[in-house]
């Protein structure tokens, strides 16, 4: 038993310390990821701004308002929605707005792919005047600064694309504000890995990229029969081709809003969608980080199994592997809530870190859960059901 104990105590070492390194290095880069101040831009460039849109009715009017009213010249942008087979009143809302408001401009889209917003992605670049691509959600909102801000970074750093930050506001459970808790690390790993030229993760709904650049990867090509992956396996095929050329832009005026998950099914369908790609379709750093992040979390879940297993069989040295699970934990709790501690601040979410023992408890469970679920490729979203098959 003591040969065990001892293999025991290998095996978590073993398996800690690659997760305590990559948190370390994460929590470095979002540190020393600089947080760019507003200024208004004096040069300007044309953007066309795209959302696809699908059974938006209750919030499309919302989120063009607030790009409407951007700080940036009206004669520089260029706002197109996509309508993918809505089934709802979201068309004639954007219809509506575009009476008084020319630079929005409807696109319907009448035909269904696999991946909806791909092909409603790129029948909008290809009818684009922009010189640079901004894409955001239906349900988001924007601050006034968006644009001015991501312009001014393109301007400054000659950008390929631009992975700018994406935060829930209004939370109201406790369901919608750990969530918010999740969202701040991924947010957070995001910047930290791209300060290191590491291309991990993005969010389309805060997204902007060059039309050259675009058309240089040769667009979706190659991934437009993959269900998910406008934003992620986009960003992958530009680092590919320009391994300096994608910046996260760390501004507080630049966070677009957007709502959280009210229900558990809707919650379970988002996540399995986020984690539903080919593993031959992830770039080699997410893979790595990818697997260090599971693998963690499942030997902290089958410790902590095994732990009540020798506890109610009354076995020997049940006392000492509790011991190793509790120590593994803190070290886990000690390094995920630096993360959050540090990052939270940016996004003005403090307060929800009082949830963050609740979430810590559920993680394990739910990284195991959400990953295997993931595998099977199967989830419905905007009302269509997606099983990953071309």
């Amino acid at each position: 038993m003591q040969t065990a104990y001892l293999i025991l105590i290998i095996i978590s070492i073993v398996l800690c310390l690659p997760y305590v390194i990559a948190m370390a290095t994460i929590i470095n880069g979002w540190l020393k990821t600089r947080e760019t101040k507003t200024s208004i831009t004096n040069k300007h460039i044309r953007v066309s701004v795209i959302i696809a849109a699908r059974n938006e009715e209750k919030s499309i009017e919302n989120c063009l308002y607030t790009i409407i009213n951007q700080n940036y010249p009206k004669e520089f942008i260029e706002i197109i929605v996509v309508d993918d087979n809505s089934t709802d009143e979201t068309k004639n809302c954007v219809q509506k707005l575009s009476i008084k408001n020319k630079n929005i401009k409807l696109i319907e889209l009448h035909t269904f792919g696999l991946s909806g917003k791909k092909q409603a992605l790129n029948t909008a670049i290809k009818e684009s005047k922009g010189d640079l691509i901004i894409t955001t959600d239906a349900d988001c909102i924007t601050s006034p600064l968006w644009i001015n801000n991501i312009v001014n970074c393109y301007l400054q750093t000659d950008a390929k694309m631009i992975v700018g930050p994406v935060m829930f506001q209004k939370e109201t459970s406790i369901f919608e504000k750990l969530q918010s808790l999740e969202l701040i690390a991924l947010i957070a790993s995001t910047a930290g890995s791209l300060f290191y030229n590491k291309a991990t993760m993005c969010n389309g709904a805060n997204l902007a990229y060059t039309k050259e650049a675009f058309y240089e990867v040769e667009g979706f090509q190659s991934i437009e029969n993959i269900p998910s992956g406008d934003d992620v396996l986009l960003m992958y095929k530009i680092q590919k081709r320009f391994s300096k050329g994608i910046i996260f832009l760390k501004s507080r005026d630049s966070i677009v809003f957007t709502k959280a998950q009210t229900t558990l099914r809707s919650f379970v369908n988002q996540r399995i969608r986020w984690a539903s790609k080919n593993i031959s379709d992830i770039n080699a750093t997410t893979k790595i980080l990818g697997a260090i992040v599971f693998i963690f979390n499942l030997y902290l879940f089958l410790l902590l199994i095994l732990s009540i297993v020798f506890y109610v069989f009354n076995f020997p040295f049940y006392l000492q592997i509790s011991l190793i699970c509790l120590i593994i934990y803190g070290i886990k709790c000690f390094i995920d809530f630096l993360l959050l501690f540090l990052a939270s601040g940016f996004f003005g979410k403090q307060k929800h870190l009082i949830y963050f023992l609740p979430e810590q408890f559920i993680y394990p469970f739910y990284i195991i859960v959400i990953g295997l679920l993931g595998m099977r490729k199967k989830y419905t979203w905007k009302d269509r059901t997606f099983n990953g098959k071309a």
